[in-house]
């Protein structure tokens, strides 16, 4: 009987203080976290104005975790290029933000990065069907800014297994938004091989008990 490859949990620190960041980066990776996923944000293709890549820099200085960066821009091209230099280990970049997605996929493996597509919830999944052979991973959003906390939405259980079954197996597909001990278990089952946690596990008092019960939520039989 074989084992399925353990779940990778990404901590988000996009709601944490940015005073603390550097310490709760530590705390993270001495937790056991597989990784931190930053939110690069404009303020333009999504509403909040978030990080760059000098805080990506930052947290590859001063952890030794990977890093992954979520750019939701209107340039990515820049964007790619600036985490990259600041030590990314791999990024997504939005379809929606760009109309040569195929291009941006090699730019971003020239650059020694993994390479990931984001998709918001209303996006057509047809171009990952083109798309899927110069990825690594699909970063599924199952979350709206709703100003309320992104809360997570029901529907993307279902769209994650969409995703899953669009791609072939070696390529990984990452929920990202609204996941927590009760959204994981399906999300495991619909086919998400990682998940992005920001709240659930950043915002507890103690990063080792919360992640130790995602890792038990994510052993789905």
């Amino acid at each position: 009987m074989t084992t399925a490859p353990a779940v990778r949990i990404w901590a988000s620190v996009t709601t944490v203080d940015l005073g603390e960041l550097v310490d709760t980066a530590q705390a993270l990776q001495e937790a056991g976290v597989d990784g931190i996923h930053v939110d690069v944000s404009d303020g333009v293709f999504a509403p909040d104005l978030t990080f760059g890549a000098r805080v990506v820099r930052v947290l590859t200085s001063r952890t030794s975790l990977p890093v992954e960066a979520h750019l939701m821009v209107t340039t990515p091209e820049e964007q790619l290029r600036a985490v990259a230099d600041a030590g990314a280990t791999q990024a997504s970049f939005h379809f929606e933000a760009t109309a040569y997605p195929w291009r941006l996929a090699h730019l971003a493996r020239s650059l020694g990065l993994g390479v990931g597509v984001a998709i918001n919830p209303a996006t057509s999944l047809a171009p990952l069907e083109y798309l899927a052979s110069g990825i690594d991973f699909v970063n599924v959003l199952t979350t709206e800014p709703d100003g309320h906390g992104e809360r997570f939405l029901p529907q993307m259980y279902k769209r994650v297994a969409a995703v899953r079954a669009l791609l072939e197996p070696t390529c990984r597909v990452e929920a990202d938004g609204g996941v927590d001990t009760a959204t994981m278990p399906e999300l495991v089952r619909a086919g998400a091989s990682d998940v992005v946690v920001g709240r659930a596990l950043v915002d507890s008092a103690d990063s080792h008990r919360a992640l130790a019960n995602l890792r038990s939520a994510a052993h789905v039989l």
